[in-house]
């Protein structure tokens, strides 16, 4: 027959084991939200990097064709150039302020926090595309306007507008990837904290 000391002693015991499966699972659920957070912040880490692949390579490289067609159309004004580099810069600098995170503010923010400026991250994506979009077409026409007639000038108008359709096709296509990206964390985040966003 046990006793009522045999009795409190294995209560003790299931609890302290009861205690080590508490402190289990919530040590498991932290792992769980570190990863979960980690994750995340590698699905946005790709537009990062095209905005660092924008600043050295894409600018450059403009800059490079620019002064080149220059050198060919000696007729066409610096200004225009400078113009369309300076509004790349632009863009590319407003770029990195608005999708800015890091790995360190996925693991210390609130996620709901984070869901906000991601909606805000689309919002000022949209707003650059709107602002920028006027201002390099009439950048691109004034550019155009200094060439004179002659048949390897129309042809590299011709290149010029046809490389800005191209252009503009991706920009948006990268655009939309951008924000469906937001959109795919944003549903993470509403799922895992229940809140919306």
């Amino acid at each position: 027959m046990m006793t009522n000391n045999d009795n409190n002693n294995e209560l003790d015991v299931m609890r302290q084991q009861l205690e080590i499966l508490k402190q289990k699972l919530n040590e498991q659920t932290i792992v769980n939200d570190r990863l979960i957070r980690k994750a995340m912040s590698s699905k946005m880490s790709w537009i990062q990097k095209y905005i660092w692949f924008e600043l050295l390579c894409l600018i450059p490289v403009a800059a490079l064709c620019f002064v080149g067609m220059k050198l060919l159309a000696p007729t066409v004004s610096w200004l225009p150039i400078i113009g369309i580099l300076l509004l790349m810069l632009a863009d590319v600098l407003f770029d990195f302020y608005v999708n800015h995170t890091s790995a360190k503010d996925w693991l210390s923010e609130n996620l709901v926090e984070t869901g906000h400026r991601l909606v805000w991250m689309k919002r000022m994506r949209w707003w650059q595309f709107v602002v920028s979009l006027p201002l390099a077409i009439g950048l691109f026409a004034w550019y155009f306007s200094g060439f004179t007639e002659n048949e390897m000038l129309r042809s590299m108008i011709a290149g010029g507008v046809i490389g800005g359709v191209v252009g503009l096709c991706i920009g948006i296509w990268i655009l939309i990837k951008m924000n469906h990206t937001n959109d795919e964390l944003i549903q993470q985040i509403r799922d895992l904290t229940k809140e919306e966003i």
